[in-house]
């Protein structure tokens, strides 16, 4: 259905439109919150932020919007925002508490900026990726020295290897690693 078919039914019918909006994005959604706040967050909190998704939909998305366009957009960015929102808040360990009114929708300001978030994250992911194709031992070394903070020791005691060897292969890892990030960096 076509964003101007959609705002057609919303006139006439706003709780078909908003059945079929539902119908057909829910697994979109759903995909978009879980793989934001699985490592976090409860099923509950899950399917708390879904329908805050869709709600915040329903209530911003009307005949007389003035957003044009795709309306698969106009959902990506509401269950990007609102679950970055919620992990927040989930982060913080801070549980707020908001009452709502039927016809009042309410977003919690942050000072934290959305874009900063999601660079440090893209961020780390390419290094853990960069890390983990070193291969074993030495993404090991690496994620338990600098994640875990542990020392030589430690992780010769954890992979039976002699504190001595694991910092030689730490110092060779880390230069293989610089190589893998600049040849990255070097091909975007």
């Amino acid at each position: 259905m076509t964003d101007q078919q959609l705002r057609r039914l919303l006139s006439s019918s706003p709780e078909k439109a908003h059945r079929l909006i539902f119908d057909e994005y829910y697994n979109y959604v759903y995909t978009i919150v879980f793989n934001r706040l699985r490592s976090l967050g409860t099923p509950e909190d899950i399917d708390e932020c879904i329908s805050d998704v869709f709600a915040e939909i329903f209530t911003k998305y009307n005949s007389e919007s003035s957003h044009s366009g795709n309306i698969k957009g106009f959902v990506s960015a509401i269950a990007r925002n609102r679950s970055v929102d919620t992990f927040r808040r989930l982060n913080s360990g801070i549980k707020a508490s908001v009452s709502l009114d039927a016809d009042e929708a309410v977003q919690l300001s942050s000072d934290e900026r959305i874009d900063e978030q999601a660079e440090r994250t893209e961020t780390a992911h390419a290094l853990l990726d960069a890390v983990k194709s070193l291969g074993e031992p030495d993404s090991t070394i690496i994620i338990q020295k600098y994640y875990y903070g542990r020392s030589s020791e430690d992780i010769g005691d954890m992979i039976d290897m002699k504190p001595n060897t694991v910092r030689k292969r730490l110092s060779r890892a880390l230069s293989r690693l610089r190589d893998i990030l600049r040849e990255d960096d070097e091909g975007r």
